[in-house]
């Protein structure tokens, strides 16, 4: 019972959080360590696998596929290979654990540039006539490499590029803060502090939307924490705080007509602004992968 109840938690936060369709945890990951896969049905683009009880299994093919006779091999499209069987979280949710390394036989530098390439399909993937072959489509889940040194900010899910994000604004996004990596001695003993966010919107446009604009701050926007007490960073220890946010929902009320959201930038500063030294020097920006 308690194994159930352990269960639905972590799937009512993976659900929570991640929109993507393929993704890997923990993050940062270790390549040479367990890992776990998971893919939502739910977000697929073929839906034929979307409510089914039957076993699901892993076809995959990078950054290397195993030749036939190998413990790992992918089967045939007529029967899969057992020792990839996927397992179910409920809700269209499966997952996977493996160690990268291991199971692909293969270099970081493989995965890193490869990522891992795989697809669900049913034990027999035949499907019928009218309803297509009982898979996904291709799935290609990016694994970033490690930044040489801690962070002093990091969003996750992580970048594509260098300030690309690998999700669009209907995601959940979650901003960490290392207050142990802050040069501004005034901040190292603060708790109080709200990530004020604003974003970009409209196709090459430069406007942006908010609640308070955390880069033209006026004497009227000094009460932060009542201005905007939803940007309130959670205390996760450590010296380190969090945000997490989904775009879309944030800016509903302040973005009536819906325009698309090309990215979100943001300024971290403590809960009352009496001078400059309240706010976090940098102000970065993130660009999303795809827009609605």
């Amino acid at each position: 019972m308690k194994k159930f109840i352990a269960l639905n938690i972590i799937l009512t936060a993976f659900t929570s959080v991640f929109a993507q369709k393929g993704w890997i945890t923990p993050d940062p990951v270790n390549l040479d360590d367990s890992i776990t896969i998971w893919v939502d049905i739910k977000k697929c683009e073929r839906q034929q696998l979307a409510g089914t009880t039957d076993a699901l299994y892993m076809w995959t093919w990078a950054p290397k596929e195993h030749p036939v006779g190998h413990p790992l091999h992918n089967g045939t499209w007529g029967a899969s290979n057992d020792a990839l069987r996927f397992t179910s979280a409920g809700n269209d949710i499966w997952f996977y654990r493996m160690i990268p390394t291991k199971f692909y036989e293969c270099t970081k530098a493989d995965l890193y540039s490869k990522g891992i390439n795989l697809l669900l399909k049913k034990k027999d993937g035949t499907g019928t006539v009218s309803g297509g072959e009982d898979k996904t489509e291709d799935i290609t889940i990016k694994i970033d490499m490690p930044v040489s040194g801690p962070k002093k900010f990091f969003p996750f899910p992580g970048l594509v590029l260098k300030d690309t994000l690998s999700i669009s604004p209907e995601d959940v996004l979650s901003i960490t803060y290392d207050r142990n990596l802050e040069t501004n001695d005034t901040l190292r003993d603060k708790s109080d502090f709200y990530c004020v966010v604003k974003a970009r919107y409209g196709t090459g446009s430069t406007e942006y939307i908010y609640f308070v604009d955390g880069d033209k701050l006026t004497a009227a926007d000094k009460n932060i924490s009542a201005l905007v007490p939803q940007m309130l960073m959670r205390d996760i220890g450590g010296g380190k705080f969090r945000f997490s946010f989904i775009p879309d929902k944030l800016f509903e009320s302040k973005n009536p007509s819906k325009l698309p959201l090309l990215s979100i930038k943001y300024r971290i500063m403590r809960g009352y602004i009496r001078k400059t030294y309240d706010i976090v020097a940098e102000s970065p920006e993130y660009w999303f992968n795809t827009t609605k």
